[in-house]
């Protein structure tokens, strides 16, 4: 989506861009179909599974990896709570437990803030955990508890929008492309500056808004691919519209 356009150099830039941009849809297009029909099928069948599973009756573990939930106790060997202050990169942030004293499933574990349980812990402390199927989803301390990054979620409703928008910018990128293979010397108003820049950023207001504004509100994770497609279809027709017109005032202005 950079300007281009010109003949000659400027002709083979624009047309190498407008191959550059179909090689990112279809990236796009692979990554939203990976997303539809991998990771999320997986996120919802493991969420289900996991608030299916009952308690392991056993009091010996039958192996490192059961179906069911098993509360067992370990002993705190090391802690990190690392946030490098409120403002920081989320992969700047590091909040662990190193865990041990168990036949299985000793190891680190990450969490996704330093509280309420994780805070908590000291070296040498024994703290109660929640494993399934061979991994640790929660501590328990006193009337505390925390979940684990491992512990499934019930937030379709993010892959659903991450998929629509590598949908969105499939769609986006492709257009982009072809137009300047077809017409490398006059790409408008199809080019980066203005109309490349703004409808990028309704696909991304719209996918990951409608995605994240689903999960607040608890609306199905089926819901976000049409409203997001939908806002994006409009918000892009009313800013095509109007950059047409924009193009029009200065030769109307100059007929009179």
């Amino acid at each position: 989506m950079a300007d281009g356009g010109g003949d000659g150099p400027g002709r083979g830039r624009s047309q190498a861009s407008g191959g550059a941009l179909l090689v990112g849809a279809a990236v796009a297009a692979f990554a939203c179909f990976y997303l539809f029909t991998e990771m999320l099928p997986t996120t919802v069948r493991e969420y289900r599974a996991y608030r299916a599973a009952e308690v392991c009756a056993d009091s010996v573990p039958a192996g490192p990896t059961e179906d069911c939930l098993r509360t067992v106790t370990f002993t705190v060997r090391d802690t990190v709570v690392d946030g490098h202050g409120g403002f920081a990169p989320r992969r700047h942030m590091r909040f662990e437990a190193t865990l041990s004293g168990t036949r299985y499933w000793n190891g680190v574990v990450a969490f996704g803030d330093p509280g309420p349980v994780l805070r908590q812990l000291r070296t040498g402390d024994r703290v109660d955990a929640v494993v399934w199927r061979g991994a640790v989803m929660r501590l328990l301390r006193y009337d505390d508890e925390q979940a684990t990054t491992d512990e499934p979620r019930d937030e379709p409703q993010m892959f659903a929008g991450l998929g629509v928008t590598a949908a969105l910018l499939a769609a986006l990128a492709a257009w982009f492309g072809l137009v300047r293979l077809v017409r490398p010397d006059d790409p408008e108003p199809w080019t980066w500056r203005p109309l490349g820049r703004w409808l990028l950023g309704i696909v991304l207001v719209a996918g990951l808004g409608c995605a994240y504004g689903a999960l607040l509100l608890h609306v199905p994770w089926q819901a976000v691919t049409p409203v997001a497609v939908a806002l994006t279809a409009v918000m892009s027709a009313v800013l095509i519209a109007v950059r047409r017109r924009q193009r029009r005032a200065p030769a109307v202005a100059g007929s009179n």
